[in-house]
């Protein structure tokens, strides 16, 4: 099984770079199918929906990066959905209504909306709509929302896509540190992906995602993404950190997902990097 260095390093091979200095400024590339042993993840329709939603408001979060800094700050964040997919999030004082859309013999399609302050910003008609191909091995997004300005008094707008890969380990992975029941070994579902985000209709950044997220099955539920910007070039990362919602039932099962933590902007994330390269 590759690591991310060996990737790296890969890459750098064929496109004739040396594996130095020059190797670091390569964007992070995702393993193969084949390398990860891995099945398709089959997510329940209730992992579909909160997971979109968690798209969405990471998003929002790119968003006030482009108008704050990418200084350090941190985000209450809480997600519930019902076995339909349908459900909320809470992001801040923003809220997200994830709405499930067509579905049929291709995939699942499902749409978000909301509105709401999130820190100093003010986030104003959210429209996301996205899919998912059988199976849950790829899914793609495009979100579409205003944010207030700092210096104007008219808001902009921001546009934000991405596709993303899923894959269901064929092994046990262990839980990460930081979370309830690491290092316990479990079934995981790893993601790689690309998202760009737009301001008033033009790109301006460009971020890379690895994630791990994990069911209940005798374990508390987690979920652990990391967003890597890629450009412009500088030291940005977002960190999602969820788990099972203390006291509620269906925490991440077929019948429900209910998982509260943080969104985080720049703060130091010890546990290294989510994944197949994840060693604990």
């Amino acid at each position: 099984m590759k690591t991310r260095l060996a990737i790296l390093a890969v890459l750098a091979a064929t496109a004739g770079i040396s594996t130095g200095a020059s190797a670091d400024i390569l964007a992070p590339a995702a393993p193969a199918v084949s390398d990860l042993n891995a099945v398709a993840p089959v997510l329940f329709p209730s992992e579909q929906g909160a997971f979109k939603g968690l798209e969405v408001a990471t998003q929002l979060v790119e968003a006030s990066i482009l108008q704050q800094g990418c200084d350090k700050a941190e985000y209450d964040l809480n997600i519930a959905t019902k076995n339909t997919g349908a459900g909320k999030v809470y992001l801040d004082g923003v809220v997200l209504n994830v709405v499930p859309g067509t579905y049929g013999p291709e995939g699942r399609i499902y749409n978000v909306n909301g509105a709401g302050p999130l820190g100093d910003l003010s986030i104003t008609n959210v429209v996301a709509k996205g899919s998912y191909n059988i199976g849950s091995g790829i899914q793609e997004l495009t979100t579409d929302f205003d944010a207030t300005s700092l210096v104007s008094e008219f808001p902009d707008h921001f546009r934000g896509t991405i596709i993303k890969d899923y894959a269901r380990l064929s092994g046990f992975n262990p839980i990460p540190e930081g979370y309830t029941h690491a290092p316990k070994r479990v079934s995981t579902v790893v993601d790689y992906g690309y998202q760009q985000i737009q301001k008033n209709w033009y790109v301006a950044a460009k971020y890379w995602q690895q994630s791990q997220t994990w069911r209940q099955n005798g374990v508390r539920p987690g979920t652990w993404w990391v967003k890597t910007r890629v450009a412009p070039e500088g030291d940005c990362t977002i960190v999602v950190h969820l788990e099972g919602t203390n006291g509620k039932a269906n925490q991440d099962n077929a019948q429900g997902f209910n998982e509260t933590g943080t969104i985080s902007v720049n703060v130091s994330d010890a546990q290294g990097v989510p994944g197949v390269d994840y060693k604990n």
